[in-house]
């Protein structure tokens, strides 16, 4: 990752950094004059080596030792770097830190960090709405204040120091407690070692799943999702209680929801307010998205599209998905709005009136009705955005349909592995600003074009480029000379293009299954 990817990873939808700054803060710490340990104030030249020595001596009532690698645990991020003038590229190794610990510890709802540069300090939170810092600060100036800081994050609780309270660990391992009245034997659910999914983020919805089960069960019946929500988004309970009340084909169960925290309450709580310093903070005109950390349970458990096993699996599991959006749609009004490899999952043990593949998660989703009245953006995964909403067009279900079949070509390329070849044209549709990308995907859907993306399918799908041909020419048919990537809504066109889709698979599937 470079530093640029790392800035657009960090800041995610480029929100203000610091809309909270905390001003003049030092004045109310307190610290006892008396103290030995401030015999010997090191000049700026020394603090560096002076700091660990220090640092790690016993306090009273102190959690632990202060020290400096250059990663930890994820409990103290503590990164030291000379004074130079290009201070920002020590920003980045630190925003690059706190990165590597959110993906290792997804679940984390913020992380303290110390950005230190001779004797100059910054105290840094790293959240999902963001950064903030204090100041900078002299230590060699105020060194008294400086031990008391160094004291009192000595003594934060876990909470204090960014864990998630609900999880809680016992002989069994991990897991959460649940107050659901509708289903009470989800009262307790433990949660499998590692996530099924993840969003590799530090800004964002950090969204997190775990299959879980129940205290007497051996089986994974339930996942678990975490995802740090918009406040200004729909929540996702009512859209999946909505689909089920219309009787959506193949969709997924909803067992729970609650939402837990939210980063405006964790700003309001953080340590800077502990150490005295509410009264000195005040709220810039950057952007602040208040995030709300939702937790949902739901059922059945699925594998990722990924894990495909036959040719024929993945067949059946694309037109199942696309008959599950096509009753989302009518059925219930709703539009997906973000077809994507994470939200397509396998159901095993199906029989074959039942779907082996179905759509999840509707965090994007939005009612038809509301669609008109909604500020158009780009909505989606970046691989899978449709021309049209890439060229911020009106989302629309033939958007989602193209999405389902950049997904298709993608499961076919990359193959079982997370991301495509390096020399695969797919590389590029994660890369460039919108409008880019509009072009460079209206070029490759092109008749031409495509045929080289054909060219990247291996030995053992060779049998799959004709669907993928048949697919791609309902999509994108040819007027005037060129492809057409606009959308019919009268509902004989609806109609035609979920069938053409439908029947195209369904073909493709007699074929496999007689090989």
């Amino acid at each position: 990752m470079d530093d640029q990817e790392l800035l657009d990873n960090v800041d995610g939808r480029m929100h203000g950094p610091m809309s909270w700054f905390i001003k003049r803060y030092f004045g109310n710490l307190q610290c006892d004059p008396q103290d030995a340990t401030l015999s010997t104030t090191p000049s700026p030249d020394d603090f560096l080596e002076w700091f660990p020595s220090h640092a790690s001596g016993e306090f009273d009532g102190a959690r632990g030792s202060w020290q400096i690698p250059e990663h930890d645990d994820g409990a103290r991020l503590l990164l030291t770097i000379p004074a130079s003038p290009a201070s920002d590229d020590g920003l980045l190794r630190l925003c690059r830190s706190a990165y590597e610990v959110f993906t290792s510890q997804p679940t984390r709802l913020f992380l303290h960090g110390f950005y230190i540069r001779g004797s100059l300090t910054e105290l840094w939170v790293f959240g999902r709405s963001g950064l903030y810092c204090s100041d900078v600060f002299d230590t060699q100036k105020n060194f008294v204040q400086f031990l008391s800081i160094i004291r009192s994050y000595q003594r934060l609780t876990d909470q204090e120091l960014g864990k998630l309270a609900i999880i809680e660990m016992d002989e069994g391992g991990s897991y959460i407690t649940l107050d659901s009245v509708e289903i009470p034997a989800l009262g307790k659910l433990y949660l499998e070692a590692q996530p099924i999914a993840s969003r590799e983020r530090l800004v964002g919805t950090g969204t997190t799943c775990y299959r879980a089960r129940t205290p007497n069960s051996d089986r994974w019946d339930y996942v678990l999702k975490f995802k740090w929500r918009w406040v200004r988004d729909r929540p996702e309970d009512e859209l999946l209680k909505l689909a089920s009340k219309k009787c959506v084909w193949s969709l997924v169960s909803l067992d729970y929801y609650k939402e837990v925290e939210s980063t405006s309450n964790l700003r309001r709580r953080s340590c800077f307010n502990a150490a005295g310093l509410v009264d000195y903070t005040e709220e810039t005109g950057d952007f602040f998205q208040n995030r709300i950390l939702a937790c949902v349970v739901t059922s059945p458990v699925g594998r990722p599209l990924g894990t495909f096993h036959m040719l024929l699996e993945l067949l059946q599991v694309f037109r199942d998905s696309i008959k599950c959006h096509r009753s989302l749609y009518h059925g219930a009004k709703i539009l997906h709005q973000d077809i994507s490899p994470g939200n397509i999952i396998i159901l095993d043990g199906q029989d074959e009136q039942k779907p082996k593949g179905i759509l999840i998660d509707l965090d994007s989703a939005i009612e038809l009705a509301e669609l008109l009245e909604t500020e158009r953006g780009i909505t989606g995964t970046r691989p899978f955005i449709a021309i049209g909403v890439l060229k911020k067009e009106l989302h629309s279900y033939r958007h989602d349909l193209e999405s389902s079949f950049y997904v298709f070509l993608w499961t076919i390329i990359t193959n079982h592995a997370d991301d495509p070849p390096e020399t695969s044209k797919l590389r590029q549709w994660s890369k460039g600003e919108w409008e880019e990308l509009a072009v460079r995907k209206s070029l490759d859907m092109c008749q031409d074009s495509f045929h080289s993306i054909l060219e990247e399918f291996k030995v053992e799908f060779e049998s799959l480029k004709p669907v993928a041909k048949r697919l791609h020419r309902i999509l994108f048919p040819m007027r005037d000379g060129i492809i057409w990537t606009e959308t019919d809504g009268s509902p004989e066109a609806v109609d035609k293009l979920y069938d053409g889709m439908i029947e195209a698979l369904e073909e493709a599937i007699a074929l496999e299954g007689r090989r």
